[in-house]
């Protein structure tokens, strides 16, 4: 009782009260075994004062490191952020480019048209297709050629970027 009141005065400059009384509590319960109440009155300050003192460096150190995860954590949680939106701008881009490629596919030739969804739409080989429109095997690959070669030309402002195999392949994994 006598020690506690400028104790608590000393905790609260570098804590809120409900810590410092905390800490204090704390700083009592760890002394009380060691029997420094049986020093003289001079001790017993500076031992107090020196062991709530430390208290509260651990208690800021430890603040410190919660605050510092806090903010590592809503980084994280930006960066998450941004990431979703630019995903969601990047769904937002295909599907204009599938609308636009859908239109420009169904501008070509009408065999080339149906050659192409055969194809890309239902997954059919060339073999396949050749035999089902009883056409050569070497015209379907021809007439894909075609196809594709159309479709990149006419949709190249949607690929400004990249080399050119990153752009064909980005073309012909959006019929998959």
């Amino acid at each position: 009782m006598k020690y506690a009141p400028m104790l608590l005065r000393f905790a609260n400059k570098f804590a809120p009260f409900s810590i410092a009384e905390d800490i204090v509590h704390d700083v009592f319960m760890n002394v009380w075994g060691k029997k420094i109440f049986l020093s003289p009155d001079c001790e017993i300050k500076k031992i107090l004062y020196k062991a709530v003192q430390n208290a509260g460096i651990d208690y800021l150190r430890r603040l410190a490191l919660e605050q510092k995860f806090v903010d590592q954590q809503a980084i994280q949680l930006k960066l998450k952020e941004l990431d979703f939106y630019s995903s969601a701008e990047h769904l937002f881009m295909r599907d204009d480019l599938m609308e636009h490629l859908h239109k420009q596919v169904n501008k070509l030739p009408e065999r080339q048209r149906q050659i192409f969804y055969l194809f890309y739409s239902q997954g059919l080989q060339s073999n396949e297709i050749a035999r089902k429109l009883n056409l050569s095997v070497r015209t379907i690959e021809n007439q894909l050629y075609r196809a594709r070669l159309i479709l990149r030309k006419k949709s190249h402002a949607y690929f400004n970027y990249g080399t050119k195999s990153q752009r064909i392949r980005e073309t012909e994994t959006l019929f998959e």
